[in-house]
């Protein structure tokens, strides 16, 4: 997961502080290829309402569950993502 410090670390998408009561999203690294277009948000922090107006949104998300949500880990669970930015565990048979 991202390392974020509230009040330090800058949201990957507007670059402003990701303050301590702001809602955010943040992933895993899960995009490998430094010259993806996408990689830099990958391992990151973003405020929600960046994240939700993000014209790269839904492949962001897409992107995510192809790679980790597709993942199974040795307790039989996932990791997927919504459409808000929220990351669900869930058993990998439903």
């Amino acid at each position: 997961m991202a390392l974020i410090m509230r009040g330090v670390t800058e949201c990957s998408l507007c670059g402003s502080v990701l303050e301590k009561n702001a809602e955010i999203v943040a992933t895993s690294h899960f995009i490998h290829d430094e010259n993806d277009p996408l990689w830099r948000f990958s391992d990151s922090g973003m405020h929600r309402e960046c994240f939700l107006n993000w014209e790269h949104r839904e492949v962001f998300v897409r992107r995510f569950n192809l790679s980790l949500g597709k993942t199974i880990w040795g307790n039989s669970m996932r990791h997927r993502m919504d459409e808000a930015g929220e990351i669900h565990t869930e058993r990998a048979d439903e």
